[in-house]
């Protein structure tokens, strides 16, 4: 779908919400409805169209980015065009968002446009981003494909005595150098005890034998991401650490398995945390299984306990269960999974049948 047919789904969304207009100021979603990225820019959305606004920095990248919208450039600030745009339209309740707005911007537009009632909405674009388009799908394929090719390529620079944020750092190149335009995020290398924080910040660490080696990475292409884990071990494997391997990885199975067009994600969560339970280490699995990937690295669906999402067809999400035992290391594996009619299909190839030993 253009940009013109996204506009023109919350165009036909305003009745549903009771708006005369809806101002999008979430850059995320400025994106998805206009093709425009950069720091600044809002989107006006009413029954006669979309009128994409930014300030003079912006003029040529909007006039080159920017399709299936007018494009308005004001003199330095918003209110320097916004109230006469919402006159124009006649405007009398403008819905605006509420995960993106500060409670000083919401005061700024109260004063601005004076008369106007604002109200606050919630989700009216992510529940349109959440179901991938083909084009955005190739997008995401590609995203994945730049983070398996850097896996490959970096696998045999884990040797004792190497650093974790050098790690991250030839991860990020080799994504940038291979076509990526972004990282989806910075880069998570834990080594040693370090691999069972689920969220560490790559250290000066150095690399020793035995360590497991936890690397949660991925890449943007045209601003979609992809979100991959994979875990290895630096040297011969224990037992223990081969067992907690093939747990994860049943895990993941399991979990991959019910991603079907319908499931409730609380279902998915809890189908692949019994695996885990069941062999022992329930308490140790301290995050949701997974998450949706498109435009932002965390979106709409969400596997949790209390997730009240049910599946889609193109939805893309992760699946990534994790066993973290604080005197061992953690063991995590991550891929991006799309959801089709025909069943869940895995978008990467990275290896993952069995812990590697390096």
């Amino acid at each position: 779908m253009d940009h013109e047919g996204r506009i023109q789904r919350v165009v036909a969304k305003l009745d549903d919400l009771e708006l005369d207009a809806l101002l999008i100021t979430n850059l995320t979603n400025v994106r998805y409805l206009t093709g425009f990225s950069g720091s600044n820019g809002q989107v006006v959305v009413s029954r006669s169209g979309a009128t994409f606004l930014s300030d003079p920095r912006y003029r040529a990248r909007s006039a080159s980015l920017v399709t299936g919208a007018d494009i308005t450039i004001y003199g330095s600030q918003l209110k320097d065009e916004l109230p006469g745009l919402i006159a124009s339209l006649d405007v009398g309740k403008l819905g605006v968002e509420a995960a993106s707005l500060t409670v000083a911007e919401r005061d700024d537009l109260v004063e601005m446009l004076e008369g106007v009632e604002l109200v606050t909405t919630k989700n009216a674009l992510e529940d349109f981003r959440r179901v991938k388009e083909p084009s955005e799908v190739e997008k995401i394929r590609e995203a994945v494909r730049l983070a398996d090719d850097a896996y490959e390529l970096i696998r045999d620079r884990l040797v004792p005595g190497v650093t974790e944020r050098k790690i991250a750092l030839d991860l990020e190149v080799a994504m940038r150098e291979a076509g990526a335009d972004d990282v989806s995020f910075e880069p998570i290398v834990g080594s040693g005890d370090l691999s069972a924080h689920i969220h560490h910040t790559a250290s000066a660490r150095e690399f020793e034998k035995g360590d497991l080696v936890l690397m949660d990475f991925g890449a943007r292409v045209d601003g979609y991401c992809s979100d991959i884990t994979r875990t290895v071990v630096i040297g011969p494997a224990t037992d223990e650490q081969k067992h907690i391997y093939s747990v994860v990885l049943a895990t993941q199975a399991a979990g991959i398995a019910a991603a079907t067009v319908g499931a409730v994600c609380r279902e998915v969560d809890a189908t692949a945390r019994k695996v885990i339970d069941d062999a022992g280490y329930g308490e140790t699995f301290a995050h949701g299984l997974g998450h949706g990937v498109g435009l932002d690295i965390h979106e709409a669906p969400r596997f949790a306990k209390i997730s009240e999402d049910t599946l889609l067809e193109g939805d893309v999400v992760t699946v990534e269960p994790g066993i973290y035992v604080s005197d061992l290391g953690g063991i995590r594996i991550e891929d991006d999974v799309l959801v089709t009619k025909e069943g869940p299909v895995v978008l990467n190839n990275a290896p993952k049948d069995r812990l590697i030993e390096l």
